[in-house]
């Protein structure tokens, strides 16, 4: 059994800064785009980092999973629900779609929702101390046989100690710990760790600039750097019309940038007769890509 993406939406209603709100509305937004209800939603993936008042419990996915008005009576013939946060940074959706693949492939869970997007722990929009932009995105996963489905996720990272890039320092806070939050810039240029885990994933996917050039390969490219989209394409050699990006004037959606660069793709067509839609996930410590096929495989003799 293969898993398809039945449908994907993005929020930034600038009425609310809280990601709970806008990951929740993102969520319905996506399942009326498939004509789902929600008791038909087996498991809930929250990939986002920055949240309202730095809650730490319960997760995340569960307080968006309640807001969803998911399995939350367990009841004789009703499908039974469960939610968890997967965090890791810019690529935590690719992250999160691999282990979602793993319960609809195996047919555990009939539909699961990936949902990401980050907010200042005050919920104030446009501050200058938070470098990404207030907003809630989701997708929807099924599982099925009308898709080629997911590959391998490939990974790569910066060698060496890492630094932190945001932390909480509620010593320091005091009382208002809820609203505490240093997020240093990443100082070094992600276009390096994109290339590297771009030109491993295309050489094992059997993917060549060829499949970009005639339409039948995409790639997202979700980094919101001014160029990044050109840049990236040069270096692993496709096309540049081939690549969606987000626009810079929008801001940093951070970990709900994959799922914005696949609305960004859909919206110019570029989806229409894709055979082959590349992921890719990074920030300054780390990339991934993840290639998915929404049309079943021809066999090979």
């Amino acid at each position: 059994m293969t898993t398809a993406i039945v449908s994907a939406a993005v929020c930034t209603d600038a009425d609310t800064g809280s990601y709970f709100e806008l990951a929740a509305r993102a969520g319905r937004q996506a399942l009326a785009a498939a004509e789902i209800s929600a008791d038909r939603v087996g498991l809930v993936i929250n990939a986002g980092v920055f949240r309202d008042s730095n809650i730490a419990e319960p997760a995340v996915a569960a307080l968006i999973q309640k807001r969803l008005e998911v399995g939350l009576e367990y009841e004789t013939g009703r499908l039974p629900a469960f939610s968890f946060d997967l965090l890791n940074g810019g690529t935590g959706v690719l992250h999160a779609l691999m282990t979602a693949h793993c319960f609809t492939g195996l047919g555990d869970v009939e539909y699961a929702l990936i949902v990401a997007g980050d907010t200042h722990p005050t919920t104030e929009r446009g501050r200058e101390d938070f470098p990404y932009t207030a907003s809630g995105a989701a997708i929807l996963l099924h599982a099925g046989g009308g898709a080629g489905g997911f590959g391998r996720l490939y990974t790569a990272g910066n060698s060496g100690p890492l630094t932190p890039t945001a932390w909480a320092d509620l010593e320091a806070a005091g009382t208002a710990g809820r609203g505490a939050l240093t997020v240093r810039a990443a100082t070094s240029d992600p276009l390096d760790l994109a290339e590297t885990v771009l030109r491993e994933c295309l050489s094992g996917e059997g993917l060549e600039p060829g499949d970009f050039a005639t339409g039948a390969a995409v790639l997202l490219a979700p980094a919101p750097a001014a160029g990044f989209r050109e840049r990236v394409a040069y270096r692993v050699g496709v096309p540049s019309a081939a690549v969606a990006g987000i626009d810079p004037f929008a801001g940093d959606p951070y970990s709900a940038g994959p799922v914005h660069a696949y609305l960004s793709a859909a919206g110019q067509g570029l989806l229409d007769e894709a055979r082959s839609v590349v992921f890719l996930g990074v920030d300054g410590n780390a990339a991934a890509a993840l290639v998915y096929r929404p049309r079943v495989l021809a066999p090979t003799s």
